[in-house]
């Protein structure tokens, strides 16, 4: 009776790690699925957008309508972005990047530009130093600071800069994303990489809701790594929050 207990208490267990197993690969399957969907209507959300805003085109109101449509499908698609790339690497898959020779002074700009059309309240100030041209995926680490200003536009302090600085180094290239809002909690810091984290309502600013699925820092975190880099945070009342990504070179200086 002992051993027959027994084997029944393994089977349970084991059935139950399956269905666990099971029931997670579906929701990412599905999530999957879901976000490879939905680009078809956000691309034609895109279009309608851009139609509205050409100045041929209706009144000023038209205008204003059509730069809505336009953040509001760029802010969904971005969604959609970070959703693929999470089931991506939840079933199984990695990070797959595409080095070329870059720079990463057109690379942080194109990440501003995209930041400047979600967050037009918002000044951003860019500042380079050094040697920034190695082998980058470029695509790739546009992402990687766009979703950092975003971040640092949904709780940075309203009417004050968000900063970015390009720093090249003899063995690696560093890019810092600063802003100046309300401290993270210090049990936060580590946690906020993690998928499907976001904090406190507390943290934001002006009442702006969040428009993140908690996926950002996720992604910002998994291509960095697929970089070679490192992607670090800190926070205080006087420094602001920084997060550095540092990507080593594969060039020497």
């Amino acid at each position: 009776m002992l051993r027959f207990n027994e084997a029944i208490d393994e089977a349970l267990a084991e059935s139950a790690k399956t269905y666990a197993v099971f029931t997670s690969r579906t929701r990412d399957t599905f999530l999957a699925i879901l976000g490879h969907d939905l680009r078809s209507p956000l691309g034609t959300m895109a279009m309608a957008g851009d139609y509205l805003t050409r100045p041929s085109i209706g009144t000023e109101g038209t205008a204003k309508i059509g730069a809505r449509v336009k953040r509001s499908a760029a802010t969904m698609s971005n969604m959609v972005r970070d959703l693929l790339q999470y089931t991506r690497t939840q079933l199984g898959g990695k990070m797959p990047i595409s080095k070329m020779l870059a720079d990463m002074k057109d690379i942080c700009e194109s990440a501003i530009d995209d930041a400047r059309a979600l967050h037009p309240e918002f000044v951003f100030k860019f500042t380079t130093t050094g040697e920034l041209l190695d082998d980058f995926d470029s695509a790739r680490l546009q992402q990687v600071f766009s979703n950092l200003l975003n971040n640092a536009a949904q709780y940075g302090g309203k009417g004050d800069p968000i900063t970015i600085t390009a720093q090249g180094e003899k063995g690696a290239v560093i890019v810092q994303v600063t802003n100046s809002g309300p401290p993270i909690p210090a049990n936060s810091l580590q946690s906020i990489f993690k998928p499907l984290v976001q904090l406190s309502l507390e943290v934001q600013q002006g009442g702006r809701p969040s428009t993140s699925l908690g996926l950002g820092l996720f992604i910002a975190r998994e291509i960095t790594l697929a970089h070679g880099g490192t992607i670090d945070v800190t926070s205080s009342k006087e420094l602001g929050t920084v997060f550095s990504v540092c990507i080593p070179r594969t060039k020497h200086i």
